[in-house]
Parts: structure tokens; C-alpha cells; sequence
């Protein structure tokens, strides 16, 4: 059973905005599906099918998890996933102009990425008793990149896996204001950085002898559905990137227009903006 088509609860099911939700991740798994069976396979670029379906796939991943969780849909959670999926959409557009031998790339990388968690793991063991279960790890993670690339043959780059800042790749695919516009102002929660904990961590003291001092907080803030509007743009945006690249045409409304036309029923309906309760 998939992400998508897990069943909702009775208090889930008795919230309109929450059914959309749930009904364009079951879309957007379909619409996945449907372009992964149109692409026509070629053995002789198995990694540009691994690696580009699978950032496909990522994308919709992320979109469906922040859909079916809507506790996620405020400020504190929502952007992690969003930034994420702002690299996904970059990465995504940078290899798909040079596809075979970009993806070539991004797969050594991550293969001495994984290489030098193993080397670090395998030097930690040898210091203590190991813990239970602790050693299939290592066992199972080298022969996933034994069956790749021998261990002993892979490289471990300290660098970016493209060589380049993401701004330049953003640049390079031609989605440099998605970079500007999306993935800087995302950036700023995933590192928790001043101009987002100032925003979200902070509160005034009350107390005038201390000359109302800024302190730490866990602040509630709403929950906004435009949040997973943008996560369902975002899909949209690697869909087109993708079928623009391999001349794809998928048949039916796409989970972004089902999404969308839903919202502006409920508002409509609602004589405002469609929102969901708190609790």
C-alpha cells in the first residue's frame, strides 16, 4: 500500500481541504507512475533512468508525505520539506540537460559519500563492542556499493557533487529566480538561521525591568495550506521539466490543477480563502 492510499481517519475524512489533500497524492503517485511506464527504457543509460526517475519519485515522495501530514503545513515544518524539494527541482533540471553523463556524476558522488560513512563507521567499531545489529549495517552497506562500483575503485569528494554552487546550477538550467525565490528564503529555516528563528523562536519578555529582552520560544503559529500548494507547484514544475526532456504526454487532470481547482471551490463556497481547523 502505497503512501497515498493509506485510509484516512474519521476526523480526517470530515475535512474537505484534508480529502483534497489526500486525493492529489493518490493523483500525483498515478501521474509518477504513468510517466515512469511512457519512458521508453535504454539499457545503455541505466543511469540516467535511475537517477532521474528517482528524483521524480523523491519529488512526489516529499509532496505526499507534506499532504498527508497536515500538522506540517505551518512555518516551523513545512519549509525543511519545501527547500528540499526546491533541490530536488534544481538538481533535476541541471542533469537533465546533459543527461547521461551528469547523472554518471551525481551517482560517484553519493557512492563516496557513502564509501566514507562506511570508513568512519567501520573505524568507530573497532574501538568498542559493537552494538546489536550494528555490524549487518556496515555488511549490508558495503555490498550496496560493492554491487555499484568496488569500494576500493570509488573516489570520496569533498566537494559538491556537481562540482558547482547550486546558485550556478540553478543558473545553468535556467531556473535561477526558483533559486532566488524559492531555495535561499528555504534555506533559512533548514539551517535555522537569524532570519527564520528570529521569526519563529523568539518572544518579548514582559517584564519592563527587563527592558522587554527577546527569549527563546516554541511559538504556535497556523497552519496555511498555501504551504502545500507550493509543494504541489513544485511537483508540477519537475513533471514539465521531465516530459519537456523526454517528449511525454500524459492524459487526465494533474494532481496541481485537482489540487487547485479544489481550493478555489472552497473558497469559493466558503466566501474566503480555504483554510483547515487547527485541530
Amino acid at each position: 500500500m502505497t503512501p497515498a492510499s493509506l485510509p484516512m481517519s474519521d476526523e480526517l475524512a470530515a475535512d474537505p481541504v484534508l480529502v483534497l489533500a489526500e486525493r492529489f497524492a493518490a493523483r500525483a503517485s498515478e501521474e509518477l507512475s504513468e510517466r515512469l511506464s511512457a519512458w521508453k527504457t535504454d539499457l545503455s543509460r541505466e543511469e540516467e533512468h535511475a537517477v532521474l526517475g528517482a528524483l521524480l519519485a523523491r519529488q512526489v515522495t516529499l509532496a505526499s508525505e507534506l499532504a498527508l501530514s497536515p500538522s506540517f503545513w505551518n512555518g516551523h515544518v513545512a519549509p525543511l520539506l519545501l527547500r528540499a524539494m526546491a533541490d530536488v527541482y534544481i538538481s533535476f533540471a541541471w542533469v537533465s540537460n546533459e543527461p547521461l553523463e551528469r547523472s554518471r556524476q551525481f551517482i560517484r558522488y553519493g557512492l563516496g559519500q557513502a564509501k566514507l560513512q562506511l570508513e568512519h563507521r567501520k573505524a568507530d567499531v573497532a574501538t568498542r563492542e559493537p552494538l546489536p545489529g550494528e555490524l549487518r549495517f556496515v555488511d549490508r552497506l558495503e555490498a550496496w556499493i560493492n554491487q555499484q562500483r568496488f569500494t576500493f575503485l570509488t573516489d570520496v569528494d569533498l566537494g559538491s557533487w556537481s562540482g558547482l554552487t547550486t546558485r550556478k546550477m540553478a543558473e545553468e538550467a535556467g531556473c535561477l529566480d526558483f533559486y532566488n525565490y524559492v531555495y535561499t528564503p528555504f534555506s533559512a529555516c533548514t539551517h535555522s538561521m537569524w532570519n527564520h528563528i528570529g521569526l519563529y523562536n523568539l518572544e518579548r519578555c514582559t517584564n519592563p525591568l527587563h527592558r522587554y529582552h527577546r527569549v527563546g520560544a516554541m511559538l504556535a503559529v497556523p497552519l496555511d495550506v498555501d504551504f502545500l500548494y507550493n509543494a504541489a507547484k513544485y511537483v508540477q514544475k519537475t513533471f514539465a521539466c521531465f516530459d519537456e526532456r523526454y517528449g511525454i504526454e500524459i492524459g487526465g487532470q494533474s494532481a496541481f490543477d485537482l489540487l487547485r481547482s479544489g481550493l478555489n471551490e472552497l473558497a469559493s463556497s466558503s466566501g474566503e480563502a480555504a483554510a483547515i481547523s487547527p485541530g
